[in-house]
């Protein structure tokens, strides 16, 4: 089994020394940075990263989805290669609160820790 890298996780241009780990914005996953993301806004796009390596499309060179002969995009799930995590998206719905539509992502997260 693999162990995910630091940049598997939370992007490029992350590093860390024994006292701090430095993450990119620019390099997390559908997250806008400004000076005022909010830490929940932060969290998902850490997290969204981190699955882009668990499940997700194949795509090619521009980012574009390869399809098969019927049109489909192509999928992959890695979520049994990684040793000490797990992480599945669950397919997005929609909800509504005060009376708006607002799509619901769900992901769940498995951490392991060695015996």
């Amino acid at each position: 089994m693999e162990q995910l890298s630091l940049t598997q996780i939370f992007g490029e241009g992350a590093f860390q020394d024994e006292n701090i780990l430095v993450i990119q914005k620019s390099s997390l996953l559908r997250l806008t940075p400004s000076p005022n993301n909010t830490a929940a806004s932060l969290m998902a796009a850490i997290v969204i990263t981190a699955l882009d390596n668990f499940q997700g499309i194949i795509t090619d060179e521009n980012n574009q989805p390869i399809t098969n002969e019927n049109n489909q995009p192509i999928t992959f799930d890695n979520s049994e290669v990684f040793e000490l995590l797990k992480i599945i998206g669950w397919q997005p719905f929609q909800i509504r609160r005060s009376n708006k539509p607002y799509m619901s992502n769900q992901i769940i997260v498995f951490a392991y820790e060695p015996n």
